[in-house]
């Protein structure tokens, strides 16, 4: 007996409508089949690609073609990569590119899945500024695309701290003068370098007890270097100096404080101490980015911290020459300036009793 209701076709049932997430029912989530295609097992790889064949097959079976499939698959992955630049932040200044190649896409999952999300927004403020002092290829376009090819194998990456593993996909894509800022190991004792700047990543252990880096440690936090602000034609000029003593408690509090929330800036410690963690003569400066990090800010301006002093740099344009006040020189540093000295009660010593420079 039919039931009642529509009539019943005669038509056999046409080939199930196939869609993505039938293509990940593999009995795993996307991300395990991501940390598969990054696994330094060979083994497991292998798996991974097995099963992924094994979906294809049985897709042709109901009728799909193979370009179907697998422009189906990519697509997937790709979407997958798009919705996790976003949700990390940094969708404005990076993409990636898996081109046809389904397995190095998952390993693009794998890589933005590290961590706490916190080291690749780190490394969007970063690239905000590489691309605002010109250290991006000459043509590249904001968002900067990564073919997936760029990522280091999964031995290698997994060698490295998280936060230097994930410069390293971007660092081999900047240059500044000329030079590459890839990051590279410098010799066998664990130092590395970026362009012609040696460093050595020191673990919390290493630190001496009472050393002023350990309180506030991070893995999270990165070793982001402070010397390539000279990118050809970038006009990065140093604007006022205020000579401030290391007595002032005012001037100690912005040099060493935690309260500069990232509303107010950016700030990039560090510390002069010859190689010796456990000696006494130590220098140490803070630079404060102020613009240029956060999306659409187009115009990177700095407070630095040392020197026996506070310097303001930009690289805004200046709308009038000295003596003209710094509000109408640069209308848009000023007030993120003056916001920041204000909070440590700096405002008028810095703005208007600081001395023109450059």
């Amino acid at each position: 007996m039919q039931p009642t209701g529509t009539a019943p076709s005669s038509r056999p049932p046409s080939p199930a409508l196939f869609q993505p997430a039938d293509l990940f029912d593999l009995s795993l989530p996307i991300s395990k089949m991501a940390a598969m295609a990054m696994a330094t097992d060979d083994a497991k790889r292998a798996a991974l690609r097995s099963q992924i064949a094994t979906r294809t097959r049985q897709q042709e079976l109901l009728g799909h073609t193979v370009e179907t499939v697998n422009s189906t698959l990519l697509n997937a992955v790709q979407q997958h990569i798009n919705k996790a630049l976003s949700r990390l932040g940094v969708a404005d200044v990076l993409a990636f590119d898996i081109g046809g190649d389904v397995e190095a896409g998952l390993k693009v999952v794998y890589v933005l899945e590290r961590g706490s999300g916190e080291e690749w927004r780190a490394m969007g403020r970063f690239l905000r500024m590489a691309f605002i002092y010109r250290l991006t290829p000459a043509n590249a376009t904001r968002p900067l695309c990564l073919s997936a090819d760029s990522l280091p194998t999964a031995t290698a990456f997994h060698q490295l701290p998280l936060a230097m593993a994930l410069y390293a996909i971007i660092g081999q894509q900047l240059t500044c003068g000329g030079t590459r800022l890839a990051l590279q190991q410098a010799n066998d004792s664990g130092a590395y370098r970026i362009g012609g700047v040696t460093f050595r990543v020191v673990s919390l252990g290493e630190l001496p007890g009472g050393h002023r880096y350990a309180e506030g440690y991070k893995r999270t936090n990165p070793t982001m270097l402070v010397c390539w602000s000279d990118g050809e034609g970038v006009d990065h000029k140093r604007v006022l100096f205020a000579p401030i003593g290391r007595d002032d408690p005012h001037y100690g509090r912005l040099l060493s404080t935690d309260a500069i929330t990232e509303d107010l800036g950016i700030d990039v410690d560090w510390r002069y101490d010859w190689g010796n963690m456990d000696g006494g003569d130590v220098t140490d400066y803070r630079d404060v980015i102020v613009s240029g990090c956060r999306e659409k800010e187009t115009i990177a301006a700095h407070l630095v911290v040392g020197f026996n002093g506070i310097l303001l740099r930009t690289t805004e344009a200046s709308a009038a020459d000295a003596p003209a006040p710094l509000t109408i020189r640069f209308p848009i540093s000023e007030p993120l300036w003056r916001r920041l000295l204000r909070r440590f009660e700096l405002e008028t010593d810095v703005i208007d009793r600081g001395t023109v420079v450059g």
